[in-house]
């Protein structure tokens, strides 16, 4: 797994990622497809190029990213992204008006630029003919495919919140088949509505039963931790594995502490939540409830099924 530098007339003429070249345009600018980056490490990317990620290239022909992204090196490990969302009126066919998709999402952007500094508003333009929104963020990686997650969970995010506050009718936990699609697309975005902090997903590495975590600031001015246990579909009280491990993964939430990047500090749940896009059936509850023998862990375990998190997400439709 390698990056290395192609010259030509003593000048960057282009890229080979693991033994496939790619020429550098004009202004330093790489296309690459996503695949191809892979495992390389994010310290031998060069500094002054650019890469713009695409889905494949096919004889000369580029499949693009759905939202336009280009990628440059800061520091060691620190990749600024850049998005660059340019919708024509002509071609738009989503089922509201363009210039209110677009105000939505940039408002959204603002907001979470204000509120968690981790997005920055770069630009909005509305011509007549097209609307153009830019932004950017920076995002501390190792490897490529570190760096691909977490620009698919910040796109995945706010597309999630988008659908949440325009109430748009495509925008339903049912049409959801994957956890990870329910989690970013609709937990993520609720929990920072509801006024939470520093939440993060764990992505596929569990925090011993805390698929997400987040704080809150109480009333005695201190910072409460949550975690949540996510799961997708309905869960029984029939199915004795499936009970049983929702038991264990509860006593691991509460027991096992976490790293909270934000205060830099290892830390413990004070409460945990466990949210399902199904529903809780033949008394499910009870019977996680009863396995847990530790009255102050039962008593902080807090249950939300898909019904619960539909009301709750009414809440913050803006139309």
């Amino acid at each position: 797994m390698s990056i290395e530098l192609i010259y030509e007339n003593e000048e960057i003429y282009a890229l080979n990622i693991d033994g496939e070249k790619f020429v550098l345009m004009d202004d330093d600018l790489v296309i690459a497809p996503i695949s191809v980056l892979g495992k390389q490490r994010i310290e031998d990317f060069p500094k002054g190029i650019e890469i713009e990620l695409c889905q494949s290239i096919n004889d000369n022909m580029i499949v693009i990213n759905n939202i336009p992204t280009r990628i440059s090196l800061l520091d060691k490990n620190i990749i600024r992204v850049s998005f660059d969302e340019t919708i024509t009126r002509k071609y738009w066919d989503g089922p509201i008006g363009l210039k209110l998709w677009m105000e939505t999402r940039r408002d959204i952007i603002k907001d979470r630029s204000n509120n968690l500094h981790d997005i920055a508003l770069d630009n909005y333009d509305d011509d007549g003919a097209y609307i153009s929104l830019t932004y950017s963020c920076e995002i501390i990686a190792t490897t490529f495919d570190d760096l691909i997650q977490a620009i698919d969970q910040i796109t995945n995010e706010l597309e999630g919140a988008t659908n949440i506050a325009l109430g748009l009718p495509f925008e339903k936990i049912e049409n959801y088949t994957k956890e990870s699609d329910f989690t970013i697309k609709i937990l993520l975005p609720l929990f920072r509505n509801l006024g939470f902090s520093n939440v993060k997903y764990n992505h596929g590495n569990k925090e011993y039963g805390k698929d997400i975590t987040f704080a809150r600031r109480s009333e005695f001015d201190e910072y409460e931790y949550y975690g949540v246990q996510v799961k997708y579909g309905d869960v029984s009280g029939g199915a004795s594995g499936e009970i049983n491990e929702l038991i264990t993964q509860a006593i691991d939430a509460f027991r096992m502490p976490f790293y909270d990047v934000y205060s830099r500090n290892k830390v413990r749940i004070s409460k945990l939540i466990i949210a399902i896009s199904g529903k809780f059936t033949q008394n499910a509850i009870e019977k996680i409830v009863d396995g847990i023998t530790d009255f102050p862990l039962k008593n902080n375990i807090i249950f939300i099924d898909g019904e619960k998190i539909k009301t709750l997400l009414e809440r913050y439709r803006r139309f």
